[in-house]
């Protein structure tokens, strides 16, 4: 049915979620990918730059590409939603930390109770 007002009973997010879904939002760069290619550029320019003067060691240079100026250029190629702070690869290495540590730590209860037990 047709309101006066013009809007069909489907909602407008709809249709563009409907039009969204399955493809690649859009075929842009992602914006990530963009910062990170424009802040390599500056960087080869200063370095370039620095290239010219003397001492270029003494002057901190040539300056690092950290790598997570990489890692946010992937980010918007991922094609699935998991937040970018919590990706599964972290979680499991934070789970496993932890077992070492509580290992550790029982490990250590059980020496110390092998220890009491060699005293008495």
């Amino acid at each position: 049915n047709n309101n006066n007002n013009g809007l069909k009973n489907e909602p407008i997010y709809a249709k563009v979620n409907k039009k969204k879904a399955g493809q690649v939002a859009s075929l842009e760069e992602p914006i990530y990918a963009q910062v990170a290619k424009k802040v390599n550029a500056k960087i080869d320019q200063l370095n370039q730059a620095a290239s010219g003067l003397g001492g270029v060691g003494q002057a901190g240079f040539p300056l690092k590409r950290y790598d997570k100026v990489d890692d946010l250029s992937k980010v918007g190629l991922s094609a699935s939603p998991e937040p970018i702070y919590a990706t599964i690869d972290d979680l499991s290495k934070v789970g496993l930390s932890r077992n070492q540590e509580l290992a550790q730590k029982i490990d250590n209860l059980n020496q110390a109770v092998s220890e009491a037990k060699a005293i008495s």
